[in-house]
């Protein structure tokens, strides 16, 4: 099966043997539970990094030929954060998986998803405000993205813990009988979120963006701090040049010698649509 590859490129602590285990099932989360679905997939492909001071350089320094690239790091700079998309300066998407939480297997499931469906990071979809669902006149932009609806729902492959994504039909008002819209059948509604998820939309009469969190009990207060919170981590943001420079020193020195890239600063995929559109001077 010819299919474009997501490099996943091992700078972590972990053992390339246990992240091998976890690219075979995400590959196969792709081609048996994604594809059919979405229609569209993506294989990832571990390109273990050399290190090994009698390996020749231009062995050492050979580029990943891929769609995409995803990096395993040891998480350094900010407190939870779980990872990172985006595109380089060549418009190739780049993502970074922090490992140092358990459940990095899932964020790494979630970050090859949403790479399928949006590689560019670019796409908005109109659709119902979730939190006035009796007025038809309210609205938003949603961020096409598979996995932040849903993302507090989980799942294994052959014990391994990979994330639920959402169908087609979720970006499809309407809840149609018999109609699924994710994976899991969590039971989450069209353009909706479920309890301790997010969504990430664009108020398209004042072009400010607006985060949408689920929750069954969460006081209007709590809801407001955390978009808060989730919005001061998405700022801390570093600039292209000021990555690359991270990386290429970050590629300079054995992972076991590293104790993560220090000043990288994690932000979620629909943080780059919030920069574009305050980018534009909507606002």
């Amino acid at each position: 099966m010819n299919l474009p590859d997501i490099a996943i490129i091992n700078f972590s602590d972990l053992p390339d043997s246990e992240v091998q285990d976890t690219v075979r099932v995400i590959n196969r989360q792709v081609i048996e539970d994604f594809m059919p679905i979405w229609g569209s997939g993506y294989i990832c492909k571990l390109h273990a990094s050399v290190f090994d001071p009698g390996t020749p350089e231009e062995i050492q320094n050979d580029p990943a030929q891929a769609e995409g690239v995803i990096y395993l790091v040891n998480e350094a700079s900010v407190q939870g954060a779980l990872g990172y998309h985006d595109l380089n300066n060549a418009e190739v998407p780049v993502g970074f998986v922090f490992t140092n939480l358990p459940d990095w297997t899932v964020t790494l499931s979630h970050e090859v998803l949403e790479l399928i469906v949006d590689p560019t990071v670019n796409i908005l979809v109109p659709g119902p405000d979730p939190r006035v669902p009796n007025d038809p006149n309210a609205w938003l932009l949603h961020t096409y993205e598979v996995c932040d609806a849903v993302e507090r729902s989980i799942y294994s492959i052959d014990g391994i813990e990979v994330s639920n994504f959402v169908t087609p039909t979720y970006f499809s008002d309407g809840d149609a009988p018999g109609t699924r819209n994710d994976f899991l059948g969590v039971g989450v509604n069209s353009f909706g979120v479920t309890p301790g998820s997010h969504l990430g939309t664009v108020d398209p009469t004042t072009w400010d963006w607006v985060t949408i969190f689920g929750s069954e009990h969460a006081s209007e207060a709590a809801n407001t701090h955390r978009a808060a919170e989730f919005n001061r981590k998405g700022h801390r943001i570093r600039p292209d040049e000021k990555i690359e420079s991270l990386m290429s020193a970050y590629h300079a020195h054995h992972p076991k010698q590293c104790t993560g890239l220090q000043h990288l600063t994690a932000f979620s995929r629909s943080r780059r649509k919030q920069i574009a559109i305050e980018r534009r001077g909507c606002k």
